[in-house]
């Protein structure tokens, strides 16, 4: 046997085996001493408690229980039986507590369960109400609580459809009165975002005035959901002559999985409010930061999300700031001294307001923090004490988890490239979301930079941010947009460029499922450069928009003739799908990939159909069917595609009775979705 080499002088010698048992036991020991009083308080609490209460762990083992609760049968298998026990468990972590309802013996127990963090473990203390009448009293406060947050969530939505009526038949100043058509249309646009708010409202109460009173996370696009709260407050804004910046970092869609319910009611209210009362400019930003797990620091566990409204309405008063903060928390809001002398408000603040009551619930819910700071004019807060105070800024923070995005590949084809588009950047600008994504892929795979929009407004809020200005070559725009079209796109960018608040340089193409004479001029009008024509193989898309950018800036405003989406002898198609654009899609993602993708379309479709049947033609049917026949054609869902430009044309000559179309989309829809479940390989054609 050999000795161990001494150590050099001055190095520290290797820990033994029986030196780092002896650290972790004393570290063990250290904090079973820093816990053990929290549980002696815990214990305590426990068993003086008249009503039902326990101390339980993650999986519902019961560590403590006073004589109420064993009286009253309470165990680990009654409350996994009963209750949904880890979806609470994670509402509590997340949210400090949460109420529930435990039915024991046909009687029900109204209580609530809190979150212990007990030095790296967690520990649940479960409180239940100690007679009949206290579980009804609680249940009473409950359903009142929510429906006040339901009536304030209300009034958004039908504040935009009374926003929307009075722009569209006000019969004042120079602009001329619009026909009967478009004011219709307009107001079913308003009405259809209206009542798909309060769909989801009404869900939320079926949610909590269900037996549990729980409902689960849901997988969500973060970037959809405030997409459809803008459009809803568009309107408000549109009547407060208020303009909405819009900026996602990334530009990019975000899925991640938690409380959509939560999101939504904490943005509306925040939105809301500072377009109400936030001057002639509202700037949002929301910024998401992955989150890793620490064991394994490459694997996403979840995303920071960051809302940061900033507007121009001159700052509130210290009476308001008040109000917040006793509905935030004292350290949410910066109240210019008040803080540190604790001098209270000459006049005594006003009740908390429903708004703000709502907005700290679902801030609650979150697990989120907010704070609220004036905006200075050239000055930052450390030498802003004789500034002027020119806005308000909000900033909120919550996590959430992870989600898997709709769009997946297979891993061997991810390394399938070009260098065609190489250097270039591009803003994409597309309302529907699986056209969106499938061009994203395409852009990137042909070496593009790609900054995505889902409609003008983002479009133009990317637009403004200097360097990006800078930095994206050419703009790639659907024709049909929701807030504005791809032509009047186009023509607020001209008229920037023209007045000087624009230093962009770029070249913007025109993507679209109908292409005629009208659509060409309104382009070449605009200064669109080029139009191209859905669906489109992708390495034309990519030769296209290639093209483009090496033309000289002499060619800028002309519209050259749509690029031919397919050679010049038809696609080859089974009569179902398009198989040429399979093969194309096969090639890119993989068969999987492929197959989920064409169903995320197939998915677009089939909602249209339902939307169709259900409420009848809106004004926003016909944007729909623009966008879900671009998707579809992107993909090569060709009898799909076929039966949407049927309708497509049904709807615009204002044909009564669809009921025929509605039976040959349905079978289509059937036959795809047959035909999609059976891809396993490249396809072929049906003999």
């Amino acid at each position: 046997m050999t000795d161990s080499p001494a150590p050099d002088k001055g190095q520290t010698p290797p820990e033994t085996p029986a030196a780092a048992l002896r650290d972790t036991n004393e570290a063990q020991l250290a904090a079973q001493n820093a816990t053990r009083p929290v549980l002696q308080t815990i214990a305590r609490m426990i068993a003086t408690d008249r009503r039902p209460a326990a101390l339980l762990s993650e999986t519902a083992k019961l560590l403590l229980a006073n004589a109420a609760a064993r009286q009253l049968g309470l165990s680990e298998d009654v409350l996994r039986h009963k209750l949904d026990w880890p979806l609470l468990c994670q509402q509590a972590l997340r949210a400090g507590s949460v109420a529930l309802s435990l039915k024991v013996d046909a009687t029900s127990h109204a209580g609530e369960l809190v979150h212990l963090p007990l030095n790296g473990a967690n520990g649940f203390l479960l409180r239940l109400a100690e007679t009949e009448q206290e579980s009804t009293w609680l249940e009473n406060r409950a359903r009142a609580a929510t429906l006040l947050r339901v009536a304030h969530d209300l009034r958004t939505p039908i504040q935009s459809l009374l926003a929307t009526a009075d722009a569209v038949l006000d019969t004042t100043g120079d602009s001329p009165r619009q026909d009967i058509g478009t004011t219709r249309a307009q107001l079913h646009a308003s009405a259809e975002r209206a009542l798909d708010h309060i769909n989801n409202v009404l869900a939320v109460i079926r949610g909590e005035q269900s037996a549990s009173g729980l409902q689960q996370d849901e997988d969500f696009c973060l970037m959809e959901e405030i997409r459809a709260i803008l459009a809803m407050i568009f309107p408000i804004a549109k009547t407060k002559q208020t303009e909405i910046r819009v900026r996602f970092e990334p530009a990019e869609d975000i899925w991640v999985n938690g409380p959509v319910r939560f999101v939504r009611a904490l943005c509306q209210n925040i939105f809301d409010n500072a377009v109400k009362h936030g001057g002639p400019r509202v700037e949002i930003t929301v910024r998401c930061e992955a989150l890793f797990a620490t064991p394994a620091p490459d694997a996403q566990t979840g995303w920071r999300i960051v809302l940061d409204v900033q507007d121009l309405g001159g700052g509130l008063p210290d009476d308001q700031k008040l109000r917040l903060r006793r509905a935030l928390g004292p350290k949410s809001i910066d109240l210019k001294g008040q803080e540190e002398t604790g001098e209270p408000p000459s006049t005594p603040p006003e009740r908390t307001s429903a708004g703000l009551n709502v907005l700290a619930h679902a801030l609650h819910q979150l697990g989120g923090r907010i704070t609220v700071r004036d905006r200075y004019r050239n000055a930052t807060e450390d030498s802003a004490e004789h500034a002027e105070i020119i806005g308000t800024t909000i900033t909120a923070s919550f996590d959430l988890n992870w989600a898997e995005p709709r769009l997946k590949t297979e891993p061997e084809k991810a390394g399938a490239t070009t260098t065609l588009l190489r250097g270039i950047s591009v803003l994409l600008v597309e309302d529907s979301p699986s056209s969106r994504d499938w061009l994203t892929h395409i852009l990137r795979k042909g070496g593009a930079t790609v900054y995505a929009a889902g409609n003008g407004m983002e479009a133009l809020a990317l637009l403004a941010q200097e360097e990006r200005q800078k930095d994206i070559d050419l703009i790639l725009t659907d024709m049909t947009l929701p807030f504005m079209s791809g032509v009047e796109l186009a023509r607020r960018i001209r008229e920037k460029l023209r007045s000087g608040r624009l230093k962009w340089s770029g070249s913007i193409v025109g993507l679209t499922a109908h292409i005629d004479a009208r659509i060409r001029k309104a382009c070449q009008e605009a200064g669109i450069v080029r139009v191209l024509d859905k669906p489109i193989r992708p390495q034309l898309l990519l030769k296209a928009l290639k093209d483009v950018t090496e033309s000289t800036k002499s060619q800028t405003g002309t519209c050259p003739p749509a690029v031919p989406t397919q050679e010049s002898s038809p696609p080859s198609t089974c009569g179902i799908l398009a198989l040429d654009t399979v093969h194309d899609l096969t090639d890119q993602l993989g068969v999987e990939g492929t197959k989920s993708f064409m169903l995320r379309a197939h998915e677009e479709a089939r909602a249209i159909l339902e939307s169709i049947r259900e409420d009848g033609i809106t004004a926003d049917t016909g944007r729909r069917l623009h966008a879900a026949t671009g998707a579809c054609g992107l993909t090569g869902l060709a009898a799909i595609e076929k039966n949407l430009r049927a309708l497509e044309l049904a709807v615009d000559e204002r044909h009564s009775n669809l009921n025929a179309l509605a039976a040959s989309f349905e079978n289509a829809l059937d036959s795809t979705f047959q035909a999609i479940e059976e891809i396993s390989s490249r396809p072929q054609a049906q003999g």
